[in-house]
């Protein structure tokens, strides 16, 4: 029998730098996407008030609520992995790359995500 540690260490420890590199990637992509999607909601200003306000109510579906709580997600993950890819360009942390995408995008990302997406749920989808 394979120890846990012996598996972590052959197998996922190799992969974190790849796997930061694929989400910062992903997570640009759908950020642009919904900056695509911003701008063509704020164009509808120019068709006038009737046109934006319906481009805003097809906003207050609980699955668009869903998904701003996603936004934040991705937000926040690119947000802090970016600092990390900061850091390690700056030299100071480059022998903990691991550590640190571990600590900055995953813990304090999940820390982060669950502050701020609880009360988004619990306002935006469930109507407290």
């Amino acid at each position: 029998m394979i120890s846990p540690r012996i598996l972590v260490r052959t197998y996922l420890s190799p992969l974190v730098g790849t796997t930061a590199w694929f989400l910062q990637r992903v997570t640009g992509l759908l950020l642009l996407f919904y900056l695509l999607l911003h701008v063509e909601t704020v164009h509808q200003l120019s068709a006038g008030p009737v046109a934006f306000d319906r481009a805003m109510a097809a906003f207050k579906n609980p699955l668009f609520r869903l998904l701003e709580i996603g936004l934040l997600g991705v937000v926040i993950l690119h947000a802090l992995n970016g600092i990390r890819i900061m850091v390690i360009d700056f030299g100071v942390a480059t022998r903990h790359q691991k550590r640190l995408f571990w600590g900055l995008a995953v813990i304090a990302g999940a820390l982060i995500f669950i502050a701020g997406a609880v009360p988004l749920f619990l306002h935006s989808v469930m109507g407290r």
